[in-house]
């Protein structure tokens, strides 16, 4: 996604330095979410003893990935395990996973709508897909429920954050809001996925490309 004012997630840029100030330079400061936008999670966002990105290997989001087209899917619609049932068998212990649902495409994310009609993640969904044994899942929605009437003043908890308590808690990476998976023609790429290194920190703002062979 393009880092740009949103109704969602608030942005600030400031310039310290300013050539129409008389400064030889252009140097922007800005302040925004770490979950902001197209943006990594470590397990330390919801779990107090997982890592912080520093202490991942700088592969960590990036490998072999399996794409899961789920494209069928309706809004406001309940992904079940039985959206999985007939396109995991290309996925390998320790993939990647992207979850294709197009969603991105049919909804623009600067809508309101996009959260408000997305389909969603259910509990077995959740724990289908732990029992495939991923190392990251990436999402082109927003997977948890709690996520469309979520507007900045109420409070997130982990109970109500399906995809969150089942699998980044338990240690699975995510990428979430990825988009333009529609250009994704194979079911396997190679996903290069590279956040800031930040030390403590526990998301950070990502550029993911896929590669098809």
């Amino acid at each position: 996604m393009t880092i740009r004012d949103h109704w969602r997630w608030n942005i600030t840029r400031t310039l310290r330095h300013d050539p129409a100030r008389g400064d030889d330079f252009c140097g922007s400061v800005l302040q925004l979410s770490a979950h902001a936008f197209t943006h990594v999670d470590t397990p330390l966002h919801c779990n107090p003893n997982g890592p912080s990105l520093e202490k991942l290997d700088v592969y960590a989001y990036s490998g072999s990935a399996a794409i899961v087209d789920i494209s069928s899917i309706r809004a406001n619609e309940a992904i079940t395990a039985g959206h999985f049932a007939d396109n995991c068998s290309h996925v390998k212990t320790n993939d990647i996973v992207i979850l294709k649902t197009l969603w991105s495409e049919r909804c623009k994310p600067d809508s309101k709508e996009y959260w408000t009609q997305a389909p969603y993640m259910t509990d077995e969904a959740c724990q289908l897909l732990a029992s495939l044994k991923p190392r990251v899942i990436g999402f082109d929605f927003p997977q948890d429920h709690i996520l469309k009437t979520i507007d900045g003043s109420k409070r997130l908890t982990l109970a109500e954050s399906t995809a969150h308590k089942h699998l980044l808690y338990n240690g699975v990476l995510f990428i979430e809001y990825l988009c333009n998976l529609g250009a994704v023609k194979q079911n396997r790429v190679n996903l290069i996925a590279l956040p800031l290194k930040l030390e403590g920190v526990e998301g950070s703002p990502v550029r993911v490309v896929a590669i098809e062979d």
